[in-house]
């Protein structure tokens, strides 16, 4: 398996950092301009997909269930903590695959 450089897995996890902002937008945008160049860019896309197609219909349930801010609270500081865990792990160069509905296939 080849190692990734210090570049790509630096902007591997900034994928994923900047995905709290920009939800699924920010994957995939990078998921369509790097699919056929980089599998390693293309992969992390695919999961941080993944991550936002499945929180967002919860978090819209909840909401249009008046379910309180607890519930929502939960689920964005799971979200983030998620989001975190798989940006150390591009930036190790390692694979990270959230605990969530495969929309996309990795």
């Amino acid at each position: 398996m080849k190692r990734e450089s210090l570049l790509n897995r630096g902007l591997a996890s900034l994928i994923h950092l900047f995905s709290l902002l920009l939800t699924f937008i920010l994957p995939m945008l990078v998921y369509l301009g790097t699919k056929k160049r980089n599998k390693y860019f293309a992969d992390h896309a695919k999961e941080g997909m993944n991550l936002h197609f499945t929180f967002f219909p919860i978090l819209l349930i909840l909401n249009l269930m008046n379910m309180g801010p607890v519930f929502t609270y939960g689920l964005l500081t799971l979200e983030t903590i998620l989001i975190l865990i798989a940006a150390i792990y591009a930036l190790k160069g390692k694979k990270f695959s959230y605990p969530v509905i495969r929309y996309f296939k990795v």
